[in-house]
This record gives C-alpha cells, sequence and structure tokens, in this order.
C-alpha cells in the first residue's frame, strides 16, 4: 500500500471502510505522505466543517470560510510542506443526515484540489467513511 499511496496519479477522494482507512494512516508516514484526521461528527452544516478543515488544518487567520477559500487554503499547503498529503474525514453520517448537499459540495471542492495536487505530481489522497457519496470505492489491497 505504501506505493500505492506515494503514486500521484492513483490519489483522490475515495470512500474507506475503516479497516482500509486504518491500514492507509499507518503507512501514510513511511509514504512520505501528512496525514490529517478531520472528524466532522459534531458538525451539521457547512460552516461547521469549513471551521474543522481550519482548526485542524491551520489555515491562516484570513480564510474566508467558503467553498472558494477551502479550495485555495488545500490547494497551497505551503505552511505544512510534505511530499503527499492523507485526509481521513471520519464522523460524515452527520453532516449527510444534516446537510448532504452542503457535504457533496465540499466533497467536490476536494476532488478539484486532489486534481490539481496530481498534476503536481504530488498525492492528495482523501479517505471519507461514507458510502453513499461521490466518492469511489478505495481498496486497501490494491
Amino acid at each position: 500500500m505504501e506505493a500505492r499511496l506515494r503514486d500521484a496519479s492513483r490519489s483522490g477522494v475515495f470512500y474507506a471502510q475503516p479497516t482500509a482507512a486504518i491500514r492507509a494512516a499507518r503507512v501514510a508516514d513511511d509514504a512520505g505522505l501528512l496525514l490529517i484526521g478531520l472528524d466532522l461528527k459534531d458538525t451539521r452544516d457547512r460552516a461547521g466543517m469549513l471551521q474543522v478543515f481550519a482548526a485542524t488544518c491551520g489555515f491562516p487567520e484570513t480564510f474566508g470560510h467558503n467553498l472558494d477559500a477551502l479550495g485555495d487554503c488545500l490547494g497551497d499547503l505551503s505552511w505544512m510542506p510534505q511530499g503527499g498529503y492523507l485526509l481521513h474525514l471520519s464522523g460524515c453520517a452527520k453532516p449527510v443526515e444534516h446537510c448532504k448537499d452542503d457535504f457533496d459540495a465540499i466533497i467536490a471542492v476536494l476532488e478539484d484540489v486532489a486534481a490539481e495536487w496530481r498534476a503536481r505530481n504530488t498525492p492528495f489522497w482523501v479517505l471519507i467513511d461514507q458510502p453513499n457519496t461521490r466518492a469511489r470505492p478505495f481498496m486497501a489491497s490494491a
């Protein structure tokens, strides 16, 4: 799995079953990736989700708390340079239940950001714990 995580061309946004997400998290450091865990279980709206991203990722104070600003900040992680990134979004059931359209909009931003990082040949993985989203399945053995 380590080699797979290093491969920027395969990175993107995926649904990962708990065992696959745990396995990926365990090898992230060996693959040269910064692991960022984002717990969304207490969020019920877009503002709450954006706040979790801002606080967890250490966005600058100028973060605009909107989707464009989310994309801009995640597209330029110069304050935490790494060989790549693995974002693990857990607790996604709550925002999916309360604000599915907003959750899907954030996933769309994450897809765009992953494509930008792929174009720079830098892995940017996003693993989410909800199967009923736009994300493709992540296979731990692949």
